[in-house]
């Protein structure tokens, strides 16, 4: 949330109660206190790897409803959640977002607004639990929120404010960007209540609402789960213009590679249902979402909405995009002319065949689109299933053309048996590799990828493991290493297949360049492991695969 909004663990006392509290609500609102039972509450521990495993799915309150809003409406929208089948379909965080708290207690404890919440924050969160649902919370890194200076921030009250959100059984916070103190970067403060987060021993879905500053894609792992690229999508209540919701999707990404489990680029909430867009842009921002794939908080009053509206948000073929596991981000296969482009990003893993495919006209006129298997790196027979129309389509033998409209785009789930003749590349930078020792993100124009991944210096190794190289015929593979700026002369890296026996690889003594060796790959998943040593750095793009 922007400054422009201005306008507008171990089981504790406060725990008991709010399950006390949540039978007492279900009785009072005629729900079964068996049936409440029967849904747990979230365990409470601390994340073990699994917490954000997928991109986070809920409802999100400040796009609709801005600070207009009290305890009655995030119940009715988390009934909503419930009776229109959204929690079925995935989406089980309800995010109070903002004019939470004006006031602390005497001991510097957020007090909750007594007119916005007069049951308190307990008894609602309890409410959400009982509805098999999770609760999200709201808080800033300044001493106070983006709303003037009436609601409270978290600055200086980190480690207070965690243990008072897991007291009252929180499993999301958002932490916003503004009224940062100016001695302070925002990362410190992220870091501040990260740690004291952690230190509560109740696993909460951290998000740094930071609107992309300080570029926390290249240092949020292990921080957060999610965070924003990019400012708000709107900063009017209840509408959304069409090309800020395009420029926020392209602006995330350009950060695809550090898209992985636990660790999403956030193209902020979901507008659909909202005022400003047709049902085929909310069609198209979905589209545009699961693709990247962008953690999916819906922003619309789900009391009101129209059966086109629930449709889009419950399309489980384009929520499985977005759920799936490998957690790829989406690459820009071709540009046709401003505005309209091919995404793609694979399924399952890089070399699975499987692919997510968007055809996207963002632009003012009508347009004849084509992708050929050639670009999408696939050989022999290709599938092709409509995610909209939830029909298989008739594939020729050379790619898909099809017509779109201005302002739309077309979901394709493709899949084919993946070309080697192009080598598959694999991004040193990635998340999703497993790095041990002296590791360091390094930011290059001449990279890939934008960025690279330095190996080892002064004799303190550093290793890489790339993992999900999925073949499907076992044989000898060419692995070539792209590197930058620093060739190792005399020095090596040691390569490792599966845990075998290391071999060393000799790298040319120039300062751009790559190196190309024999590999053997068995059926299946196979890791790759690089590891350097030496007394300079071994400056690693990406490796690359082709037979």
């Amino acid at each position: 949330m922007l400054p422009i909004r201005s306008l507008a663990t171990a089981r504790s006392p406060v725990a008991l109660l709010s399950a006390l509290c949540a039978t007492l609500l279900a009785g009072v609102l005629g729900i079964s206190v068996a049936a409440s039972a029967q849904v747990k509450s979230p365990p409470e521990r601390h994340d073990d790897g699994t917490l954000a495993a997928l991109p986070p799915l809920g409802w999100a309150s400040w796009n609709h409803f801005f600070c207009d809003y009290d305890e009655n409406t995030i119940r009715a929208q988390a009934n909503a959640l419930v009776s229109t089948g959204m929690r079925e379909a995935g989406y089980r965080y309800v995010v109070i977002q903002e004019c939470i708290s004006r006031e602390r207690d005497s001991q510097g404890s957020l007090l909750a607004d007594k007119a916005r919440f007069p049951s308190g924050i307990p008894a609602l969160v309890a409410y959400i639990h009982s509805l098999g649902l999770k609760a999200g919370i709201y808080t800033d890194i300044g001493e106070h929120t983006c709303i003037s200076k009436t609601y409270l921030g978290s600055y200086g009250h980190e480690v207070q404010d965690a243990s008072t959100f897991a007291e009252w059984g929180i499993d999301f916070v958002e932490m916003d960007y503004c009224n940062r103190v100016p001695t302070e970067t925002g990362r410190a403060e992220y870091e501040k209540m990260s740690a004291a987060l952690k230190s509560t021993g109740r696993p909460m879905v951290f998000y740094l609402c930071c609107w992309g500053n300080e570029r926390p894609w290249e240092w949020g792992q292990g921080i957060a789960q999610m965070w924003r690229t990019e400012t708000d999508i709107s900063s009017e209540k209840n509408h959304v213009d069409w090309k800020r919701l395009v420029g926020n999707f392209e602006s995330n990404a350009a950060h695809a590679v550090f898209s992985a489990p636990q660790s999403w680029n956030d193209a902020d909430m979901l507008e659909i249902g909202n005022q400003g867009l047709t049902d085929a842009e909310a069609e198209a921002q979905f589209s545009m979402w699961v693709i990247s794939p962008s953690p999916l908080l819906a922003g619309a009053d789900l009391t009101r909405m129209s059966a086109r509206t629930l449709a889009i948000y419950t399309n489980q073929e384009a929520i499985a995009v977005d759920q799936d596991a490998l957690g790829a981000g989406a690459v820009l296969i071709s540009q046709i002319a401003p505005a309209v482009e091919v995404w793609a990003r694979p399924l399952g893993s890089r070399t699975s065949g499987h692919l997510a495919v968007m055809l996207l006209n963002a632009g003012e006129s009508r347009v004849e689109m084509h992708v050929s298997w050639g670009e999408l790196n696939l050989a022999g027979s290709v599938k092709v299933r409509d995610l909209w129309s939830h029909r298989d389509l008739v594939a020729p033998t050379s790619g898909i053309t099809q017509t779109l409209q201005p302002h739309t785009a077309m979901l394709l789930r493709v899949q084919g048996i993946p070309s080697w003749k192009r080598a598959i590349p694999f991004e040193a930078e990635s998340p999703d590799n497993l790095r041990t020792g002296k590791t360091d993100l390094l930011s290059c124009s001449e990279c890939s990828s934008g960025y690279a991944l330095s190996l080892g210096e002064s004799g303190l190794p550093g290793s890489i493991v790339f993992r999900h190289i999925q073949v499907n015929v076992a044989g000898t593979y060419q692995l070539a290493f792209q590197y930058v700026r620093a060739g190792l002369g005399n020095e090596s890296v040691t390569l490792s297949v599966n845990g075998g026996p290391d071999q060393v690889v000799a790298a040319p003594g120039r300062s751009w360049g790559s190196m190309s060796v024999p590999v053997p790959l068995r059926v299946g998943e196979n890791d790759i492991s690089i590891t350097y040593s030496g007394q300079r750095k071994f400056d690693l793009d990406k490796i690359s695969l082709a037979r």
